[in-house]
């Protein structure tokens, strides 16, 4: 049987400025989540404060008074704030439903608004240049900002001044970031450094701080998958499945040849990628751009499996307790409930 799996690495993607307006859309995996669809753990009463919060942020979005009474569960605006937008930021470890509550507050903002990465706001923002991004989103009744990013101070910057505009002309915006696990025990959360860094900005956030364990109880483990390409071809016409089959190397080549913009077109239409041969990576530069490819990957429900380097291996120990830290533990989750979306769809 002959093989006729797609591959990615020789994908013609063509650059296209106007690419940047896809990454304003709501993820693609959570096109149904609501409040009504998040579900708080019991033994962590902030993940039910966070849900009211935000369904109260929700029902004034649009109106440019603050409003006059405290809302429940001690949260509420910041009192005294300058005219203007507001903003929510949710913080939290991986896997507590931050994304999930972001998305349910945006589907009901009335339009027009953006649902983003940071990273994509970043790419959004080179793509189009500063003022026509401020031009383009200056109308936005809100923008939600997932996974704020402080490690860049170049991109923070650029970001803070940007959302610091878009606030003075009235757009609402909501956050998430991610506290990295070793940090949760200690009470220390990543709210101390976004209020920090935005500075100005922060004083139109009410900071909801969201306790909780990874729902998607993280195995780094790697199996002897069976990838070879006839089976996979099997898999893919008895299932209509449409499969992308490219080495490690070959993939992270494509990656640095295309901008950050395009990751969503070279993935379109694909139901499961494989990668063969992984190894650790070594350049950061490289690392980083797979981090924006797994992300791309997670929002558009695109599974993604393995075979080479074990999870746990893939980024050097520098890499996770570095700066970057935060980006590529949430990869690594990602990964890790991507492979397990991908076994039961190939069969293995």
């Amino acid at each position: 049987m002959s093989v006729k799996l797609e591959s990615l690495s020789k994908r013609e993607v063509v650059f296209d400025a106007l690419a940047a307006i896809d990454l304003l859309r709501s993820p693609r995996r959570f096109e149904t989540a609501s409040f009504e669809s998040y579900l708080p753990n019991p033994d962590y009463p902030s993940q039910d404060a966070a849900k009211i919060a935000a369904m109260d942020f929700a029902a004034v979005l649009g109106d440019s008074k603050p409003p006059k009474r405290v809302r429940r569960h001690g949260w509420r605006f910041v009192p005294g704030a300058k005219p203007g937008g507001r903003g929510i930021y949710f913080d939290g470890g991986f896997g507590v439903g931050k994304t999930h509550l972001l998305v349910a507050l945006h589907r009901i903002a009335p339009k027009p608004k953006a649902f983003c990465s940071f990273i994509d706001l970043v790419n959004f923002v080179g793509a189009l240049g500063f003022e026509e991004s401020l031009l383009r989103l200056g109308t936005y009744s809100l923008i939600a900002i997932d996974e704020f990013e402080l490690d860049d101070p170049g991109d923070t910057v650029l970001i803070s001044t940007l959302l610091t505009r878009l606030c003075n002309q009235g757009v609402n915006l909501a956050a998430t970031s991610n506290t990295l696990p070793d940090k949760l025990g200690e009470g220390r959360f990543a709210a101390v450094d976004f209020v920090r860094e935005i500075q100005g900005l922060a004083a139109r956030f009410s900071v909801i701080s969201i306790d909780g364990g990874d729902y998607r109880r993280l195995e780094l483990h790697l199996e002897d998958y069976d990838l070879d390409l006839s089976r996979l071809a099997i898999s893919q016409a008895s299932s209509r499945l449409k499969i992308s089959y490219d080495s490690f190397d070959a993939l992270n080549a494509k990656l640095a040849s295309l901008h950050p913009v395009m990751y969503s077109r070279l993935l379109d239409g694909i139901d499961v990628a494989i990668v063969s041969d992984a190894t650790r990576f070594d350049a950061l530069s490289e690392a980083l751009r797979f981090v924006v490819l797994v992300d791309r990957a997670y929002e558009m429900g695109v599974a993604v499996l393995f075979s080479g380097a074990k999870l746990a291996d893939l980024f050097p120990s520098a890499f996770l307790t570095g700066g970057f830290g935060r980006k590529f533990g949430r990869c690594l989750s990602r990964l890790s409930q991507l492979r397990d979306e991908a076994l039961p769809k190939l069969h293995l």
